[in-house]
């Protein structure tokens, strides 16, 4: 199921970007950039060079940062002509970052999710030597403290010891963004066999900011603690405006100096790829009593529903499995296949239908469209063709005649497109509408093709 936010298309391979809230606010901050070619290349990894330049942009600005130089070779491996000589030695200065025992710091060299966190838990404000990011099990230390405050949030499947890419480092760029800064009291430190030991004022505590602008304009998620960006990007704004994406989900709409970043639709608290009941959504959200939940389908509202602790209806208006019971219109847009996302703050539920269609005709560049034929109609809308554009869509020139593809709809437009995945394999079981067994793995019917 492929789904995107409503956001700023600011690179020609926006489509391959998986956090692109996060890529799309960090790059628009001027925090992280893109390629000459115009691409953004997420999946690159990212080298120790340019991490010390994104903690730069972060602490300093870009301008600012941009002007950095290096008097001196701050390692032996970086000699001052190299373009990320002044960020490694501000960040050398800082204590942000270190080199390695033979003097070198390997600028074009990889790091890990681990290492990239303590450079950014240095830059809000973390101590490294009291915090223990250093000796042979730093790597715990700052596991324990850049999960613990959520710098890894929006990754589920995170791995600190593998190199990060760029756009896991955007990512955790923009978890710091809204990660509360802090500081320390006077500390003490003795000398204990020729080795300095801090032995006072040891305990990290909350920046407190009740003067300065915050960041959230909802009054109700505002607080009186200072995090990073309202520090360092205080024309950063998350508004309240914008309520929902085009899908209907809840959604956050950022702003930099009241110019609009993007919409991005917000986490939901239980998902599901196929019809679901009330009282499974009911006991998943663990609520506490019945709720009436609007409901949205493929952009459209539609029959709004009760989620009860004992009732076997599902989203699609249909009693446990018999047919006949169907109580309300949103049978036919709701099934196998479907992504279900259930919002319990917001009391809403969204549906988000992907449809199989088929090319017409190659991609012409000259006339920049592409033409979808449908395989199943689109029943949310009704419609049975489109026909897109390139400056809509940037993965239009990798179609081609017939191709199968996977497309979004929302209230009756495209919103995604991408290639549907062929698989291969001898089929051993076959149940019409139902299932297909092929190389021994079980693919069900999607309900709406």
């Amino acid at each position: 199921i492929y789904t995107i936010s409503a956001g700023a298309k600011d690179f020609t391979d926006d489509s391959k970007i998986t956090y692109k809230e996060a890529v799309d606010v960090v790059s628009a901050l001027g925090i992280v950039d893109g390629y000459t070619d115009g691409s953004f290349n997420p999946t690159n990894t990212l080298t120790r060079g340019a991490a010390a330049k994104i903690i730069c942009n972060l602490i300093l600005g870009p301008t600012t940062a941009d002007a950095l130089s290096a008097d001196t070779a701050p390692f032996k491996d970086v000699p001052v002509t190299n373009e990320f000589a002044g960020y490694i030695a501000y960040c050398s200065q800082q204590g942000i970052i270190s080199g390695y025992g033979d003097g070198t710091f390997r600028p074009a060299g990889t790091l890990t999710g681990y290492a990239f966190m303590k450079m950014l838990l240095g830059a809000l404000g973390y101590d490294a030597e009291i915090e223990g990011y250093e000796g042979s099990n730093w790597s715990v230390a700052v596991a324990k403290q850049a999960v613990g405050i959520g710098l890894d949030d929006g990754n589920d499947e995170f791995v600190g010891v593998k190199a990060v890419t760029r756009e896991e480092a955007c990512l955790y760029a923009f978890n710091t963004l809204t990660a509360d800064m802090v500081e320390y009291g006077s500390t003490t430190t003795v000398n204990v066999n020729g080795a300095t030991v801090v032995v006072g004022g040891s305990k990290a505590s909350v920046v407190y900011n009740s003067s300065s602008k915050d960041y959230r304009t909802d009054e109700d998620d505002q607080d009186e603690v200072m995090q990073f960006c309202e520090k360092y990007f205080t024309d950063l704004e998350l508004r309240s405006d914008a309520a929902t994406d085009v899908f209907g989900r809840p959604s956050n709409t950022w702003y930099d100096d009241n110019d609009k970043i993007g919409t991005y639709a917000k986490e939901a608290d239980v998902v599901y790829t196929a019809d679901v009941k009330a009282e499974t959504i009911y006991k998943d959200l663990d609520l506490d009593k019945a709720y009436d939940y609007a409901v949205v389908i493929d952009g459209a509202d539609a029959n709004p529903f009760v989620v009860t602790k004992k009732d076997d209806t599902k989203v699609n208006g249909v009693t446990g499995d018999a047919d006949d019971k169907i109580n309300d219109a949103n049978k036919d847009l709701v099934g196998n296949g479907s992504l279900i996302e259930v919002y319990k703050d917001e009391q809403t539920i969204t549906v988000v239908n992907t449809y199989l269609m088929q090319v017409t005709g190659d991609y012409d560049k000259k006339d920049e469209t592409l033409s979808l034929t449908e395989i199943d109609e689109v029943k949310a809308s009704g419609a049975k063709s489109f026909k897109l554009s390139s400056d809509d869509f940037d993965n239009l020139a990798s179609f081609s005649d017939e191709e199968y593809v996977l497309v979004t709809v929302a209230n009756g437009d495209i919103k995604s497109i991408a290639k549907a995945e062929k698989v291969t394999g001898t089929v051993t079981e076959y149940v019409k509408e139902d299932t297909v067994t092929a190389g021994g793995t079980v693919y069900k019917y999607s309900a709406m093709n």
